[in-house]
């Protein structure tokens, strides 16, 4: 072939094989695209040597293309090329189509297109670099960009998309022969200006491929007919207003709630907005903003059918009768009906019980009185705040009398109606509970069998269903007070035989203050004959100045001034009178002593008396007869009667 047949073209093509011969003939015809930026200039061929080869290595700068002009003329301009199947490394050599020993040179500026590495014989010089030559156009269209390589090389090719930097779309895909691929790019955001770059890898680094204009591009407007309204029962988000677009919705959706836009977990092309609580039963309108390009709105009726059961917030009121209190949309006619289970069974709010564990559920029902949606299980329990109040006492010496009554803040109006309601009431020390008696409004009880003046602490404690619930109440309380026990029999001694002497033990308890006892002495016989009393506080008495050999009775109690206790009796008999006997026998000896004197003095006075009268008769006798006796001598008498 000759200079002539050569086309002028102001770069070169590069075959991909190694240097090798070959006849016109056995080249394929591959096209290249390049553009033009110079004049046709002339090639020679000259032979190549073994030794030597001459090649040149452009740089590998890419200048812009400034017009379409280029564009076309780079569209018209082909060579030939020959591909090894074998090769892998995309780089090409220039043959001429009549011989494979020739060299080319190029008297042409150089172009700014990707550069690869031209190979020549196994005894050249270094690598020649030669870049590859590529361009695309980009044109919106639905829902994204579509890119269009309008001249390449085979190799692949990386697309990237980016919205100011921050949203990065890439695509890499292979061309395998010199053609034009079209690529479509869809699901970004409408009108918005996206920058767009494609490069070529050979496999050792990216190329960029020039762009025609430029490498930013703004996407067409949405329109209200790319949104699709999916919002139904079985969408991916139940209760919420859900659209769905082959554009990119994420941030062109927004509501006068100000509400964002939430992706669909399983669908990245369908954004959903949650109604707010207050928009139940109204129309929501949501507002598509496309860009900076006019926007549009659409309007969705939120049923009740959007109201969930998480929304649904119920608050039970800590008193009875029972109440919950169930938050619900303000713009719908919706009523809640309850229902709770205790063991089984199922109970209405008016018939809850306080310390009782419910489980409870609302059902929601529209103005027909259907239910559309239940609560979740909601715990009820009331423990009401029982308080025994105005506890008022009365005492005996044996028993206390208590009566309270029942209030609570958060039960007062049920207490008249709780029937397991119940008291125990209790003293200490010693005593268990009594029997209450109760009325709605609170309760007494009798505490008996108690000790006589005794401190007790007494106390009332609420029940239900035998369980001790709320404030017990505590008062304290003295019994009256009571009968002393009996003293011990008194011991009763004579301390002479006209004197008692009387001693006790203590009772066990005087039963109240001041203890005293007191002795009591009676004739025998007759206990209404009180002879004497002593009160003492200590079990000791002594009665004096008592008749001798008589029995009396000593009684003796224990007394605390107010009480006194059943008596100790016992007998005793007082001696005789000894003094009294030796006296009188003393007496009765002066007496015969006396008497006895008294009848000898007599004795010998009458002698005395007699033999004076002897001795005159005998005087006048011997006067008359002269008979005389024996007579005492004078004075005999007087002696006698000393």
């Amino acid at each position: 072939m000759t200079d002539s047949t050569l086309p002028s073209v102001t770069s070169q093509s590069v075959i991909t094989s190694p240097p090798r011969t070959m006849t016109d003939s056995t080249l394929p015809s591959v096209t290249s695209k390049s553009v033009i930026t110079s004049p046709t200039s002339t090639m020679t061929a000259a032979p190549v040597m073994s030794s030597t080869s001459s090649a040149l290595k452009p740089p590998r700068t890419s200048p812009t293309p400034t017009s379409n002009s280029s564009i076309q003329a780079f569209n018209s301009t082909t060579v030939s090329a020959s591909p090894s199947p074998a090769n892998t490394s995309h780089s090409l050599t220039t043959t001429s189509p009549s011989t494979s020993n020739r060299t080319q040179n190029e008297t042409s500026p150089a172009i700014t297109t990707p550069t690869t590495t031209e190979n020549a014989s196994t005894t050249a010089g270094p690598p020649v670099t030669r870049p590859p030559l590529c361009s695309y156009t980009v044109t919106p269209i639905d829902f994204g960009l579509q890119i269009n390589i309008t001249s390449s090389t085979p190799g692949n090719y990386i697309i990237k998309i980016n919205e100011g930097g921050q949203h990065e779309t890439e695509e890499t895909f292979n061309i395998e022969h010199n053609q034009t691929s079209s690529r479509d790019i869809k699901h970004l955001k409408p009108c918005t200006e996206y920058e767009h770059n494609v490069t070529f890898n050979d496999g050792t680094g990216q190329t960029p491929c020039s762009s025609s204009p430029g490498h930013k591009t703004r996407t067409s407007s949405m329109s209200q007919s790319d949104i699709t309204d999916v919002s139904n029962p079985a969408s991916c988000i139940p209760g919420y207003v859900c659209y769905q677009s082959e554009w990119d919705i994420s941030s062109s959706m927004s509501t006068s709630d100000d509400i964002p836009a939430e992706s669909c977990t399983s669908d990245n092309k369908t954004f959903c907005i949650k109604p707010g609580f207050k928009d139940i039963c109204s129309d929501l309108t949501t507002t598509f903003t496309s860009g900076n390009c006019s926007s549009f709105s659409l309007t969705k009726s939120i049923t009740v059918g959007f109201l969930i059961q998480s929304e649904i917030h119920s608050r039970v009121q800590p008193e009875l009768p029972a109440e919950i209190n169930t938050t619900l949309p303000s713009k719908c006619h919706l009523t809640t009906d309850y229902t709770c289970q205790e063991n089984g069974q199922i109970k209405g709010l008016s018939k809850l019980e306080p310390f009782t564990d419910y489980s409870c559920i609302g059902h929601v029902k529209d103005i027909t009185n259907v239910t559309i949606i239940n609560t979740t299980d909601i715990p009820f329990r009331i423990d009401c705040d029982l308080k025994v109040t105005n506890t008022e006492k009365k005492a005996t010496n044996t028993s206390i009398h208590l009566s309270w009554t029942t209030t609570s803040t958060n039960c007062q109006a049920v207490l008249q109606n709780l029937s397991n309601l119940s008291y125990d009431c209790s003293c200490s020390p010693g005593h268990n509970q009594f029997a209450v008696n109760k009325y709605p409004q609170g309760g007494t009880c009798e505490i008996d069998g108690l000790k006589p003046y005794t401190d007790y602490t007494c106390k009332v404690q609420p029940k239900y269903n035998n369980n001790p619930v709320g404030e017990s109440a505590e008062v304290r309380q003295k019994t009256e007070t009571g009968i002393p026990d009996t003293v011990s029999l008194p011991t009763l001694i004579t301390l002479e035989n006209n004197e008692i002497k009387a001693t006790c033990g203590p009772p066990r308890s005087f039963n109240g203050p001041n203890g005293r006892y007191i002795a009591r002495l009676y004739p025998h016989g007759d206990p209404q004959k009180l002879l004497k009393e002593e009160t003492k506080q200590k079990c000791d008495f002594e009665f004096k100045d008592l008749s001798y050999s008589t029995t009396y009775t000593v009684k003796v109690t224990a007394s605390n001034g107010k009480h006194e206790s059943f008596p100790a009796i016992e007998h005793i008999d007082t001696k005789y009178n000894d003094k009294a006997l030796i006296g009188f026998l003393v007496f009765l000896i002066i007496v015969i002593i006396i008497i006895t004197l008294a009848v000898v003095a007599y004795k010998i006075y009458v002698q005395k008396r007699r033999k004076s009268r002897n001795d005159v008769n005998e005087d006048v006798m011997l006067e008359s007869t002269a008979i005389y006796v024996n007579a005492p001598p004078p004075g005999w008498r007087r002696k006698e009667a000393r």
